[in-house]
């Protein structure tokens, strides 16, 4: 039988038709293919192109940095402001960090676990208890080097859904298995979720409730914004043409002093200066 090779039709991977032979007596007609197997969308060849691509990946090319990780301080007091705070960040489980003397004291670096917010539950607000009087959970650290094929397997198996990226993960391991934070020798560099992965092998962001949320809010502040921005600029345009309307009535009784509004810098105003993006213009993210 001919070799199968790949196609696009239309927006859709087919395989060319592949003829069979018979060994009876006779022959049979070609079969398409199609008829055995069904054909590959879009969507299926990203995913056979991700899923390819894990071993070629790391765990550096999609964990999420230092900068951008939501961290809490072990000695933050878990008063009803805090725990609001915690609760509106929309994360399941938030690391927590040892406050560093000044200046860096507010350096995320010495990550000592991760608190699972739903413990908070339990907590009363009054009880002024802190951060650090809750168990933490210990996640695995991994070196940012490891194929994501590995990293699939050890989030899969390994009963965490959530690994923290050091430079030396073996240092960070020793550290907080002895109940101790990260050194800085450790070089904790941010984290990794399963939901990372899994975004690389479908090439496409996982949204959850709390994404679509924000994304909704972020449209419809976005829209209110533009709206009131069209709303002056019909206003503006009308003001100007009643402006013009009856300044160019006035003026066609005079022969040799006519004005040309046309040629105004104020007629020609479009109003469209109202539009340039500035620091306090609401973007999508």
């Amino acid at each position: 039988s001919a070799e199968d090779s790949f196609h696009e039709e239309g927006g859709i991977f087919s395989r060319h038709r592949r003829t069979a032979s018979s060994s009876s007596a006779g022959s049979l007609d070609p079969i398409p293919l199609e008829q055995i197997a069904p054909p590959l969308e879009k969507t299926e060849v990203k995913v056979v192109e991700g899923a390819l691509n894990l071993k070629t990946m790391c765990a550096l090319d999609v964990y999420t940095p230092l900068r951008m990780v939501f961290a809490v301080p072990e000695d933050m007091e878990l008063t009803k402001e805090n725990m609001a705070e915690i609760y509106g960040q929309g994360w399941s489980r938030v690391p927590v960090y040892e406050p560093q003397p000044p200046p860096n004291e507010h350096r995320i670096t010495a990550v000592k676990g991760i608190l699972m917010t739903r413990q908070l539950i339990m907590v009363d607000w009054d009880d002024e208890r802190t951060v650090g009087s809750l168990p933490l959970y210990i996640p695995p650290c991994v070196s940012p080097r490891m194929n994501l094929v590995n990293l699939l397997h050890l989030l899969r198996g390994g009963g965490s859904l959530i690994a923290f990226v050091c430079a030396g993960p073996h240092l960070a391991e020793r550290a907080l298995r002895e109940g101790r934070s990260i050194p800085a020798e450790a070089g904790f560099m941010g984290l990794v979720t399963l939901q990372d992965v899994l975004e690389s092998v479908l090439q496409e962001r996982i949204y959850d409730e709390e994404d679509v949320a924000q994304r909704n809010l972020a449209s419809a502040i976005l829209t209110n914004w533009a709206a009131e921005k069209i709303q002056k600029l019909v206003l503006k345009r009308r003001k100007l043409k009643r402006l013009g309307s009856g300044a160019g009535s006035h003026d066609a009784s005079k022969v040799d002093g006519s004005h040309d509004l046309s040629s105004s810098p104020e007629k020609n105003c479009s109003g469209f200066d109202d539009f340039i993006l500035n620091d306090r213009t609401p973007l999508l993210v």
